[in-house]
């Protein structure tokens, strides 16, 4: 028996709203809120994306939480918005999350503007999630794998901008930097001799 495989996997509920209007279904304040909440019943691996055209909830689990995050959302947005007009979506293996993520992306490529808040909100996410051992990982390889395939095909709006965004969370290693000066002065020092 494979004591490393994982016991659990990632799951996901996406609600989006049928209204035309494209408003966030919760504040960020409330999401903040809505997030703890889920860490403190579910387990740490929970992540709340919030955008103005849904809410995605990842989590790890070896449960099925998906019945007990729908209700929680109804509680949280009743205040927000006309719950009849809210569709839920469960994927509750890797295979159907990946398909959902990247489907998503795929489709938010169409809009550039929209692509590009998405992509900056998923890398401030993903900084911010720093200590996610499975769920942020997992979107991140999901999430680079679309950038890849939308590059070739030439469709990725506003690459050199989300670039930059990666780049500023990105920390220079302080390791490479060392052996880089290192290197240069004994160039320097050859050159003299």
């Amino acid at each position: 028996m494979n004591k490393n495989k994982d016991i659990g996997g990632i799951k996901s509920v996406n609600i989006r709203s049928v209204d035309i209007k494209r408003q966030a279904l919760m504040s960020s304040s409330a999401v903040q809120v809505f997030e703890s909440f889920l860490k403190e019943n579910i387990g740490s691996e929970v992540l709340v994306v919030n955008t103005n055209i849904g809410i995605g909830i990842y989590y790890y689990s070896k449960n099925d939480y998906s019945t007990f995050i729908r209700e929680s959302v109804l509680l949280y947005t009743t205040t927000y918005i006309d719950q009849k007009k809210l569709k839920f979506r469960n994927s509750l293996n890797r295979r159907d999350v990946y398909q959902s993520f990247c489907e998503a992306l795929v489709t938010f490529s169409q809009y550039p503007q929209t692509f590009l808040a998405y992509a900056k909100k998923f890398i401030y996410l993903k900084e911010k999630n720093k200590t996610s051992r499975f769920v942020v990982p997992i979107l991140t390889g999901f999430f680079e794998e679309v950038l890849k395939v939308l590059d070739k095909t030439g469709k990725v709006p506003h690459y050199e901008k989300i670039e930059r965004v990666k780049s500023k969370f990105q920390k220079p290693n302080t390791d490479n930097k060392v052996i880089k000066e290192l290197i240069t002065q004994i160039l320097l020092k050859k050159h003299h001799n």
